[in-house]
């Protein structure tokens, strides 16, 4: 069996206290993957038995983002070393592992998640697992699991709302002794108040035309806050540097520089090294260079697998597909280097699909166009267009001006979610949820393009 891995990865720590344990935590591990997490347990790997079963701990223990630990009273003896020697030794090991890991660690975030098959048995949780939070899994692990499922999937279940702009008047929200501003630039950041942003952004901008000093960096200060809560970083941007250049009023000066320094940020984020803009060119230049392998591992495993049962469906009545279940054949065709004897022809299938949808992109001149566009806390679309050219009209009524490429971060690594501004949903047939506008701004150019062309299309 493969790995694969969709996100954090989760090992799984518990003692063979006996068959009906070690079939609890099987089912517990099942169920964790079942809900999106890659779960680990030694059961996996011992069909093909390691070596050395405490390098495997060892190993597992260290690539692994966070390590549940089944806590029972056979499993805390072995872990405290209360028990004989040669029993248990490899929760011993294992404990030994974990206590170093928790004493040189200088993580902000818990590693270690203690789980209890019963309320009662919280209290043999012990030190120092025992100062994070720790969550109840059943003794058939057969309880709600929902809240332990959020926090290994990095899923906040509650998400905070955006703060708005304060509910007040200017003088009061951003009051900078000795800049005195005109009714109109008051009644003009009112409207943004009400919600009505772009209204204020142009009253602003008629206004600034006549002001002159302190009164005019003012303005361009309180457009740039709205250009930013309404999500325009580059237009921010522009707006907190021309109000710095031209104020020498020392808070507001440093207001604009502080508020500069965070919309650069964002942009740094977006568009710099290990940001998705870098992802979506480095994925981008594999597929024009050929590279299938690298193309098809930079994917995310729903989009490889939405790729896969679109590519069986396309072939199902072709005779090499006959001796293979549809659903184990979907799975092993998505993995990241797949092995089956049909993997190549399904790549190389695929690639070719998207070397011709993507076939206009250039690296030399094309580019990221606008601002981030941030989708939840961790997709955003990105806008390939090309850098001078704006609108490109290459056929009669073929209008294709834009790639927008769907990214998600995965871990520290951001991966292609989708070639349109949609989520991938495997299934027969696969399909796609649309992100809903105004979240996605250009979502309806992708059907305007080339509504015959697409990489999702079966071949």
């Amino acid at each position: 069996m493969a790995r694969e891995t969709s996100g954090t990865r989760t090992l799984i720590s518990y003692s063979h206290d006996s068959d009906d344990h070690r079939k609890t935590v099987l089912r517990f591990a099942e169920r964790l993957r079942e809900a999106g997490v890659d779960a680990w347990i030694d059961q996996y790997d011992e069909h093909n038995p390691p070596e050395s079963w405490p390098d495997w701990m060892r190993r597992e223990i260290e690539k692994s983002d966070i390590v549940v630990v089944v806590v029972t009273q056979n499993y805390v003896q072995r872990f405290n070393r209360e028990t004989g020697t040669g029993v248990g030794s490899g929760v011993r090991w294992e404990g030994a592992l974990i206590t170093a890991d928790l004493y040189h660690s200088r993580r902000e975030r818990a590693k270690f998640i203690p789980v209890v098959l019963r309320a009662d048995d919280a209290p043999l949780i012990p030190p120092p697992l025992n100062l994070t939070s720790w969550f109840i899994i059943g003794e058939s692990a057969d309880a709600d699991i929902t809240r332990l499922t959020q926090v290994l999937l990095r899923d906040p279940g509650h998400i905070p709302g955006e703060l708005g702009i304060p509910n007040s008047s200017p003088g009061t929200s951003f009051h900078f002794e000795g800049v005195h501003s005109s009714p109109e630039v008051d009644d003009a950041f009112a409207e943004a108040l009400k919600g009505n942003n772009r209204v204020a952004i142009d009253q602003l901008d008629a206004l600034l035309q006549n002001l002159r000093g302190d009164e005019r960096a003012y303005a361009l200060f309180l457009q740039g806050v709205i250009h930013h809560k309404i999500g325009e970083v580059t237009q921010a941007k522009a707006c907190f540097e021309k109000a710095a250049e031209t104020t020498v009023h020392p808070g507001l000066l440093e207001s604009s520089i502080q508020r500069l320094h965070v919309v650069v940020a964002e942009l740094q984020a977006h568009f710099g090294e290990g940001g998705p803009v870098t992802a979506a060119t480095n994925w981008l230049t594999n597929l024009k260079r050929g590279r299938k392998r690298e193309v098809w591992k930079a994917l995310t495993r729903e989009l490889r697998l939405t790729l896969a049962q679109d590519w069986i469906l396309a072939n199902e009545g072709h005779p090499n597909l006959a001796p293979y279940d549809r659903d184990e054949l979907a799975e092993d065709l998505a993995a990241k280097n797949p092995t089956h004897p049909l993997g190549k022809h399904c790549l190389r299938s695929k690639l070719e699909v998207l070397q011709d949808h993507y076939r206009r992109w250039d690296v030399r001149s094309w580019g990221a166009a606008g601002n981030p566009r941030r989708i939840g806390l961790d997709y955003e679309l990105i806008v390939m267009a090309p850098a001078d050219e704006g609108i490109l009209v290459t056929r009669p009524g073929e209008l294709l001006s834009i790639y927008p490429i769907l990214m998600r971060k995965i871990g520290p690594d951001w991966m292609v979610a989708n070639f349109t501004a949609a989520y991938p949903i495997p299934g027969w047939p696969p399909q796609a949820e649309q992100i809903p506008a105004p979240m996605v701004q250009f979502a309806r150019w992708t059907d305007e393009a080339e509504p015959n062309d697409s990489p999702t299309e079966g071949e």
